[in-house]
């Protein structure tokens, strides 16, 4: 093989190798590390809070499944910090089943159940 023909096989391996890692599927978004639960300031309400358990700069979105509540007090939701550490107070009581997950870009993803108690 002439060199020529040696560095043209080796550039179309390479655009063959690049067009191929932009087409890999990315890793889906892991759902939140089960967070830390504790009582509320105020009754009726819990404070969640999670070191490092979300995706940096994540949205944290809760929502309590409990239909007693007015909507407005069901969901609620905050934002990780750069490490992905984050807290946020529920409005939820004891027995209360809360649905966590959390979005990074246009990625959401699969939740994780909790029951306060």
């Amino acid at each position: 093989m002439t060199w020529a023909r040696h560095r043209r096989f080796l550039l179309a391996a390479f655009v063959a190798l690049a067009m191929a890692s932009c087409t890999t599927p990315t890793l889906p978004l892991p759902p939140p590390e089960t967070p830390f639960v504790s009582a509320g300031s105020t009754p009726d309400t819990f404070k969640l809070s999670s070191v490092n358990g979300a995706a940096p700069n994540a949205l944290v979105l809760v929502v309590n499944r409990n239909e007693d509540l007015p909507a407005n007090q069901r969901v609620t939701g905050t934002i990780a910090d750069a490490t992905g550490s984050w807290n946020v107070v529920v409005i939820a009581r004891s027995g209360d089943v809360l649905d966590i997950s959390q979005e990074a870009g246009s990625t959401r993803s699969p939740g994780i159940t909790i029951t306060v108690k």
